[in-house]
């Protein structure tokens, strides 16, 4: 079923607490928005990770990477 948002004069819109529901989205969540070349608006549910967590997972997979290298692998 489709539901119609308004824009706001600030450029806000409001999601209505069914569409939130069912996009299992809460207050603070984090939303991507990707706007296709024909304007059509998509909007993603991301999740925030950690700069540094993420760094050390990096270097970790770069690290597995070069040892299976060294391996002949």
């Amino acid at each position: 079923m489709s539901e119609f948002l308004q824009v706001r004069s600030n450029g806000q819109i409001t999601l209505p607490a069914p569409t939130r529901r069912k996009a299992k989205l809460n207050e603070g969540d984090l939303l991507e928005v990707v706007v296709e070349e024909d304007g059509t608006i998509r909007l993603i549910p991301k999740i925030p990770v950690d700069r540094a967590l993420a760094e050390k997972y990096q270097l970790n997979d770069v690290n597995w990477a070069m040892e299976q290298k060294s391996k002949g692998k």
